[in-house]
């Protein structure tokens, strides 16, 4: 088996015999769970009339795509295609027959292949709607080796007349609530990013998934918060140290055993006091504040993983102005931006503990279950490592916005 230096391969998955959606889905475990590969993403289902190239009558197709992250080469990826077939009951007597499986490699990274046995990008993808469509679920802008232009393209000058439904079946490789038992080394777990990335939506779901502790911070709670936004330079220390006692008493909370859960996820660190503190405060209350933090400080817990949501401010100043908070609405971009460049400048240099930078302009973790679920494995994946790992979504997701 020939290994190679992974890349997204795009596999099209069909079947019109049988329990066509458990025989997806089980396709899905099974290349999950295949040496060298994993599942990054699955489109949504679609059900359509079998092709007319096929003997006739047939039963409908159920089809989708799937990206596959894998050190594969193309000739192992279609072995391994052909005994999951196999396994799931297919015998290849004739062509374009019904088929309980069936497992096509539509693309292998910007990669050209042309064998007895293979022909990558896959000869008929333009042809066929329902290889299309699923792909274009997935990735939209891709371009495709050999075309030179984008799959949306492919997609709306395909000649194929078939109607396609979309299903609600879910192939995601981990159902959305199945428990995660994370290993002793994440027992602590917090989230961080900018005001607008979405690090308390993300924290209730870890929360949720893991049957954790949820420690959200209470920003609502500052009596001051409002006038510091409306007059930042008069308000800032007595904001500042209204945060700073909040989180420290927080903090200390921690401390305590909680007999109900075994891991706690919080959606801020103790840390981001001093990176608001150094924008917002300078002169005698910054080294009053500097004081008091470095007493409270070496008192706390430090997290076992941090998570790090880095966004553009395009995408911060969108999610500041879509979930419409009074004193969020005058918020500036330029503010925005000095946070921002003030959080990226602190997490270069991060060495309390791992730390998990994820770029998450384009990851949907609320509204896409396998953008969620890809985040959940590479957190997981995070026990027992030191110093810094960088996530980024593949293609597909960094075209989405939430």
């Amino acid at each position: 088996m020939e290994m190679r230096d992974p890349r997204i391969a795009y596999v099209g998955l069909g079947a019109n015999l049988g329990d066509r959606a458990a025989q997806l889905l089980a396709a899905v475990r099974a290349l999950d769970a295949a040496p060298g590969v994993s599942v990054e993403a699955v489109s949504r289902v679609y059900e359509g009339a079998a092709h007319t190239l096929g003997p006739a009558p047939q039963p409908p197709f159920l089809n989708a795509v799937a990206a596959l992250r894998t050190s594969l080469s193309p000739e192992d990826l279609l072995a391994l295609f052909f005994r999951l077939e196999r396994e799931a009951g297919r015998e290849r007597r004739t062509r374009w027959e019904a088929r309980p499986l069936d497992l096509d490699l539509l693309l292998y990274g910007d990669e050209e292949v042309r064998t007895d046995a293979l022909t990558v990008p896959h000869p008929y993808l333009a042809e066929r709607r329902f290889v299309l469509q699923p792909l274009d679920d997935l990735a939209p802008g891709l371009l495709v080796p050999g075309y030179g232009v984008p799959v949306r393209d492919l997609l709306a000058a395909c000649p194929d007349p078939i109607s396609l439904q979309p299903l609600d079946i879910d192939l995601h490789v981990t159902a959305p609530d199945a428990p995660l038992d994370l290993p002793d080394a994440l027992r602590y777990i917090v989230v961080e990013g900018v005001i607008g990335a979405g690090k308390t939506t993300l924290a209730r779901m870890l929360a949720e998934r893991m049957g954790a502790r949820l420690v959200l911070e209470e920003f609502d709670e500052n009596p001051f918060l409002p006038d510091f936004y409306r007059e930042p330079v008069r308000w800032a220390f007595h904001t500042q140290l209204a945060f700073l006692a909040s989180r420290f008493r927080q903090q200390k909370a921690l401390a305590d055993r909680d007999l109900f859960h075994h891991a706690t996820v919080a959606d801020y660190t103790f840390d981001k006091d001093r990176i608001f503190a150094h924008i917002t405060l300078d002169g005698d209350e910054l080294q009053l504040y500097e004081n008091l933090y470095g007493l409270m400080e070496a008192t706390t817990v430090q997290p076992d993983l941090v998570v790090y949501l880095q966004s553009s401010v395009d995408r911060l100043m969108h999610n500041i102005a879509q979930r419409g908070r009074d004193y969020e609405r005058d918020m500036s971009r330029s503010y925005i931006a000095e946070l921002a460049e003030a959080y990226d400048r602190y997490f270069r240099t991060y060495t309390k503990g791992p730390l998990l930078i994820v770029n998450s302009t384009g990851l949907d973790f609320v509204h896409d279950a396998a953008d969620f679920e890809r985040l959940v494995r590479q957190i997981a994946s995070m026990a027992g490592r030191t110093g810094t790992v960088h996530f980024n979504p593949p293609e597909s997701a960094q075209l989405r916005l939430l």
